[in-house]
């Protein structure tokens, strides 16, 4: 395993990719920064003297500030985490890297396990520059109206429960497709439901079900974490954190019992 695991990051930190996406990363937060300044620019470039103090309270009360650019990229991290960690593993069965690691002794199982946790590091490393980026200029440009909370840490920690399962599933779908469509529908995933979500409207009548299922699904969780102004740890987190944890063991036990079984000729 650990010799997987150094040849796995050094395949990873030697190729142009994951600086490249890293590089994109950075520049977005950076971006969104800058995007969220100028929007403040024009939306209090007004007289203040010709607006009630009510008005002014409103107006304030759409301000940017860095709490939500920490949680802008959460929904699209997945794609740029695919690019990475997706298309290394389906390199692997296109050079035939995955044979040759199995004829040396090395066993399926660790493979998988090795690509999982090599993706996962993709995972964490990607979400802790965007976080460190988006603290450092989001603070210093907009300033923080709650950060540092209860509330806005613990929903970061949610997050990167969701990110750890779709992560998962991203090597599930690479691993056992072994080609070039795992990959697009890894990288693609998250998309799809968000498309499909609109189903959800068909559950109205029945709240307990839909709340279910947005509690399983990670990109509905998403939504329903980052998609609100108040930054607050929902009472049905210990649930929802329970099934990425679910989602992650079981994509990663399914993953391993069919790769074991799956022909690499």
């Amino acid at each position: 395993m650990v010799n997987l695991l150094a040849e796995g990051y050094r395949r990873l930190f030697k190729g142009k990719r994951f600086y490249i996406v890293l590089i994109v990363i950075i520049g977005i937060a950076l971006l969104f920064t800058f995007l969220y300044y100028l929007l403040n620019k024009i939306l209090f470039n007004f007289e203040s003297d010709a607006l009630s103090e009510a008005d002014i309270q409103e107006l304030s009360n759409l301000k940017y500030t860095a709490d939500s650019l920490m949680f802008a990229m959460k929904g699209d991290m997945p794609l740029l985490i695919g690019i990475t960690a997706g298309m290394l593993i389906v390199q692997d069965f296109r050079n035939n890297t995955i044979r040759n690691k199995i004829i040396i002794g090395h066993s399926r199982t660790n493979i998988y396990l090795a690509n999982f946790i090599v993706s996962e590091s993709v995972m964490l490393i990607y979400e802790l520059a965007y976080f460190v980026v988006a603290l450092i200029a989001g603070g210093i440009v907009l300033g923080f109206d709650q950060f540092p909370s209860g509330g806005i840490i613990g929903v970061l920690f949610m997050t990167l429960a969701i990110q750890m399962a779709i992560t998962s599933l991203i090597v599930f779908f690479c691993n056992t497709m072994k080609n070039v469509g795992g990959f697009v529908l890894s990288i693609t995933m998250t998309y799809i439901v968000s498309i499909f979500s609109i189903a959800m409207a068909l559950l109205n009548k029945y709240p307990k079900a839909q709340e279910l299922v947005g509690d399983i699904i990670p990109t509905l969780q998403m939504n329903k974490l980052i998609n609100v102004q108040e930054y607050v740890v929902p009472d049905n987190a210990p649930r929802m954190i329970v099934f990425m944890f679910a989602i992650t063991i079981i994509s990663t036990i399914s993953g391993i019992l069919l790769f074991r079984k799956a022909d690499l000729k």
